[in-house]
């Protein structure tokens, strides 16, 4: 081999050694952080699945926590609800027993008619210290009544539609009812003392409805949005068109009046209670068109009608001895005999007279001696409580 031969390989083999050297270099060369690179975005990809199943696991259990809550919440809701049992041997809740109906007129000092605001101010503040609160006329006929266990319901009515009982003013720019009405003390008292709720029936003739400000519909619709009744006690006033003295067509034409403009004011407002005036019905084969009569081509259907005061007892609507023809009324006195003082002193002697409440308005309980009084007609989805006292 020549030398020139030996050198030209001797050169291949170096630059064989220095390919392979460099090869290994390169390898070597290769970032790190490349290799981990793909390492670490597994890891990512398996934390971010994994950050991903904790949120799903957090909102889980979130799910669980606010169905939790609103489970908790709907059963806090229904527990509400349910009415407290009571113990029936202390309560003694008797709801067959008396509903008084008060018969009131005008604020002015002339008994035993009318009371100035000092004596209703007492009269209510003796109430609501004797467990008596006040429930509307339109839950009295329906027997809808929820007041707490062992309290007494009672009715205020209103005869005449006075201006001293209900009467409005202007006050910054808002029809308001004035100072030292009757309505105006209900309202200012029911809003210290809870639980006495404002409530009461008010029973307008064909004029003079409530002298003051604002229009007679705007009168009558103020008192039915504010929870109050508002009925019928006839167009006239005057003694010689008293029911009793009047025809049939006579008849219709006295109570068809007034049924008419309470509906013009209140459109979708039920009229279903009157006042008889100076408590004269009429004569027993008309009587009917108390209850069913037309005026003007427009019927009118009522369900109760009010005497005057005094008379009495006063059963509830549920009873089989309730007349709806004649409901007794007490005169918002006291002194005289069956007037509202003297049958506030009669139920301290004798409390088993009055309502007492069981506090459930769904269900009516009644001693079992006293089954028989009750119209089972008129329950209609209350459940009849009956139960003994203990000797």
């Amino acid at each position: 081999m020549t030398k020139q031969s030996r050198i030209f390989k001797l050169s291949q083999l170096v630059m064989l050694v220095m390919i392979v050297v460099l090869m290994s270099v390169s390898c070597k060369m290769i970032d790190p952080d490349e290799n981990n690179t793909g390492i670490d975005n597994d890891n990512e990809k398996e934390n971010n699945i994994d950050k991903q199943i904790d949120e799903i696991d957090d909102n889980n259990k979130n799910e669980e926590i606010k169905d939790d809550s609103e489970n908790t919440d709907t059963k806090d809701e229904e527990e509400a609800k349910k009415p407290v049992e009571i113990d029936y041997q202390a309560v003694k809740p008797n709801e067959l027993g008396h509903i008084m109906v008060i018969m009131y007129h005008g604020i002015i000092d002339l008994p035993p008619y009318h009371v100035t605001e000092e004596q209703l101010l007492e009269q209510l503040q003796y109430m609501y210290d004797h467990k008596y609160r006040p429930i509307s006329v339109r839950d009295y006929i329906d027997n809808n009544i929820n007041i707490e266990a062992g309290y007494t319901p009672i009715v205020f009515t209103f005869d005449d539609g006075l201006s001293s009982t209900f009467s409005l003013i202007e006050e910054n720019g808002e029809l308001v009812p004035k100072p030292g009405t009757a309505i105006e003390i209900i309202e200012r008292f029911s809003k210290t003392h809870p639980g006495f709720d404002s409530k009461a029936g008010l029973y307008i003739n064909g004029q003079k409805i409530f002298e003051g400000a604002g229009t007679v519909e705007e009168r009558i619709k103020w008192l039915v949005d504010h929870g109050y009744d508002v009925g019928n006690h006839t167009a006239s006033h005057d003694k010689t068109q008293m029911l009793s003295k009047l025809d049939s067509r006579q008849i219709m034409k006295n109570i068809g009046i007034v049924d008419q403009i309470i509906k013009e004011a209140v459109p979708d407002y039920t009229v279903d209670s009157l006042a008889y005036t100076f408590g004269n019905r009429p004569v027993k084969a008309l009587r009917n068109l108390v209850l069913d009569g037309e005026y003007n081509n427009i019927k009118y259907n009522y369900s109760v009608a009010f005497k005057e005061g005094a008379s009495a007892p006063y059963y509830p609507p549920l009873h089989t001895k309730f007349d709806p023809l004649n409901v007794a009324r007490a005169r918002g006195s006291k002194g005289e005999i069956q007037d509202m003082g003297w049958f506030f002193d009669y139920y301290e002697q004798h409390p088993e007279k009055k309502y007492i409440s069981d506090g459930n308005p769904d269900r009516v309980s009644i001693l079992e001696k006293d089954e028989d009084s009750v119209n089972k007609d008129k329950l209609g989805e209350k459940e009849l409580y009956l139960y003994k006292l203990n000797q």
